[in-house]
């Protein structure tokens, strides 16, 4: 990772390009310090985050290391790292002054956290977004409750219990995102978002903006209400997605969702849906990340959290044996469990 101050802007530019800007712990922390350390730098007046790397803005935390660190029996060292990721999603979110996160490729999980914490999301054409946790045993974390939940709730429940990837395009439609900029003109906004003043930043996001046309997600929105409104547990979301795809076979949008049931972990599922419900009363990221990392603390100790990461990026099997196997084996008890925080020390003090 790259930081600097040139003129008036602090940059800030991911660069592990192998590993698609995956956060480790070093750099975790390292983001915490650095927009801590600027907050209160009047030298800096706006921020410009992005990669080095065209293919993602960040692909998410490290999460094969995390995954090390359990199995080696440095289940502290693995809490420290969710700890540096969600103090540096809260140094931005408290940040009080403009930083804008430039969106090529992908961002996922603990990418998107950054981003959404920030004030400018730029979003390209080659922008995936998604917040994948439930393939891996874990859940929607990074004050996720509150940036998805900000979206409709069918919407929300889409993104967070499904891992669905969405396009750029339709970051903006649901306010992901704040404009949509060309991915070959980047560099360019980049340059000219280093140089210009603070004030300028909304002109010139604006001078590059351009008009995507329809969201690939808005053709889904029928189907979306359909699963996921009203009051239905995750097992009725289930069952109406089988039922849909029965009658529309060859709905390759369906079919991804129904596959997203089939092998997601039925625990991450459950909790996210819990999850919504509690943070309906946040209004802070403080609020929000504080209870992600109870969840977070709680979540890396079963044992979903090892097989899940083991089945799709160790061994690449993609047959994780989840515990409970099935959405309505998970009951109140279970979930009671892992969002109690007795015993658990605070985010921050």
């Amino acid at each position: 990772m790259h930081y600097d101050i040139v003129g008036a802007t602090g940059v800030v530019t991911l660069k592990r390009p192998d590993a698609l800007n995956a956060l480790n712990k070093d750099m975790v922390w390292s983001l915490h310090e650095i927009f801590t350390r600027w907050k209160n730098d009047p030298a800096v007046g706006h921020v410009v985050l992005s990669s080095s790397c065209s293919r993602a803005f960040c692909a998410g935390g490290d999460i094969r290391e995390v995954r090390e660190f359990i199995l080696t029996g440095n289940s502290h060292v693995a809490e420290q790292f969710f700890k540096g990721e969600y103090l540096a999603n809260l140094a931005i979110a408290e940040f009080n002054k403009p930083i804008v996160v430039l969106c090529n490729g992908l961002v996922m999980g603990g990418g998107a956290g950054l981003a959404q914490h920030s004030s400018h999301v730029i979003m390209t054409e080659t922008t995936k977004f998604a917040m994948p946790e439930i393939k891996i045993g874990l859940f929607p974390d990074v004050g996720a409750s509150l940036f998805l939940g900000r979206c409709p709730a069918p919407v929300a429940r889409l993104l967070g219990m499904t891992g669905c990837i969405i396009d750029g395009a339709s970051c903006v439609m649901l306010g992901l995102g704040s404009a949509m900029v060309l991915s070959r003109n980047i560099k360019s906004l980049k340059q000219a978002l280093i140089r210009c003043k603070t004030d300028e930043i909304d002109k010139i996001i604006a001078s590059y903006q351009y008009d995507p046309g329809l969201p690939d997600l808005s053709q889904h929105m029928n189907s979306i209400s359909a699963i996921f409104a009203g009051e239905k547990t995750p097992e009725g979301m289930q069952e109406r997605a089988q039922d849909l795809l029965c009658s529309r076979p060859n709905d390759a949008f369906l079919k991804k969702i129904v596959t997203a049931f089939a092998e997601g972990c039925p625990f991450s599922v459950k909790l996210f849906w819990r999850l919504l419900q509690v943070a309906e009363s946040f209004t802070t990221a403080d609020a929000a990340i504080s209870l992600d990392y109870c969840l977070a603390r709680r979540m890396i100790r079963r044992p979903d959290f090892v097989e899940g990461v083991r089945a799709l990026l160790v061994d690449k099997d993609k047959a994780p044996t989840w515990s409970p196997n099935r959405l309505d084996l998970v009951n109140n008890d279970l979930l009671e469990e892992v969002f109690n925080e007795d015993g658990l020390p605070p985010l921050r003090l």
